[in-house]
């Protein structure tokens, strides 16, 4: 009888995907492609020293109905810079490859969206500031977290073979 029954599974309750330090990108799913892509062109936006925001992540995520993106991810790539007492290997957008940074951020930020009830064992010990494990880069991975899932963008996405989101075709024109 209990072979009958079927377990419900949604996306944000499945596993954790396993993302690992050089895997290149195009293994990813469109989640985790934009994060790390809009990751690395706002960490040289602010490395270069032109402000905090840039007008290629706004279209971009306008075209993806979420025009507060990129506030929160200025505001996660300057916590991290603040909370993480050593570089970020943060590279070039056209970098093809994930950084063990990324892996860090991306482990994260797919706990987060699961909902799973342990992001905390995602969150890299050197990232917590205070003694009891807080970390001021939960508050914006959570914003990230919940507007990926609004926008319909789900971490883990590419080993369920979910097609892009309709607004890609407009970001690649």
């Amino acid at each position: 009888m209990k072979a009958a029954i079927k377990e419900f599974h949604t996306p944000l309750s499945e596993p954790a995907c396993c993302y690992a330090p050089d895997q290149p990108l195009s293994e990813l799913g469109f989640a985790e492609q934009f994060l790390v892509w809009s990751l690395r062109v706002q960490w040289r936006v602010t490395a270069e020293g032109a402000g905090t925001k840039s007008h290629l992540l706004q279209r971009a995520f306008d075209a993806l109905q979420m025009p507060e993106g990129p506030a929160i991810v200025a505001e996660l790539a300057a916590v991290l810079a603040l909370t993480v007492k050593r570089p970020l290997s943060i590279p070039c957008p056209r970098w093809r490859a994930l950084t063990s940074d990324e892996v860090r951020l991306l482990n994260f930020v797919a706990a987060l969206q699961r909902r799973d009830g342990q992001p905390g064992a995602a969150l890299d010990p050197s990232w917590a500031t205070a003694p009891c494990g807080a970390s001021p880069i939960w508050v914006p991975a959570q914003r990230l977290a919940l507007a990926f899932s609004a926008a319909g963008l789900v971490f883990g996405s590419a080993s369920q073979g979910l097609s892009f989101p309709e607004a890609m075709p407009r970001l690649l024109h």
